[in-house]
């Protein structure tokens, strides 16, 4: 009986959007420090353009913002239980255009070091390190 009642108060928490505005910002401090992490590995040796400069910059600003945050699993599920009614069905159209973006870098696109945007540094760096 127990268990009932976690799991619909549970629903009801996920489907009251009281702290919507606290849950987007947390999942884009872990976007943001993901993504820098990401391109942190990917990222070759020689000296990197203005955009993926400020790219890392942002990142760690998150991460440190991330570590002063405080964080449990709890939190973590209960903010992915309020995103995911958050703008539902966006997953898909921007994994598409990802995807697309890494094809054109595979196909021979140039990346502008200077004025790429994030998505654009994440696709090339996923259409050298992932076998097409």
């Amino acid at each position: 009986m127990r268990q009932t009642s976690d799991a619909r108060l549970a629903r009801v928490r996920a489907k009251a959007p009281s702290d919507l505005k606290g849950a987007r910002r947390r999942a884009l401090l872990r976007g943001r420090a993901a993504l820098a992490a990401l391109l942190r590995g990917a990222a070759p040796s020689a000296e990197p353009g203005r955009a993926l400069s400020a790219a890392l910059q942002l990142g760690d600003r998150a991460a440190a913002e991330l570590a002063d945050l405080p964080q449990t699993l709890q939190q973590s599920e209960n903010d992915a239980a309020v995103l995911a009614r958050d703008h539902a069905g966006t997953e898909e159209p921007f994994e598409l255009r990802l995807l697309e973006l890494v094809q054109q870098y595979r196909d021979g696109r140039e990346l502008d070091p200077a004025n790429a945007a994030p998505a654009e540094l994440l696709a090339a760096a996923l259409a050298t390190a992932v076998p097409g």
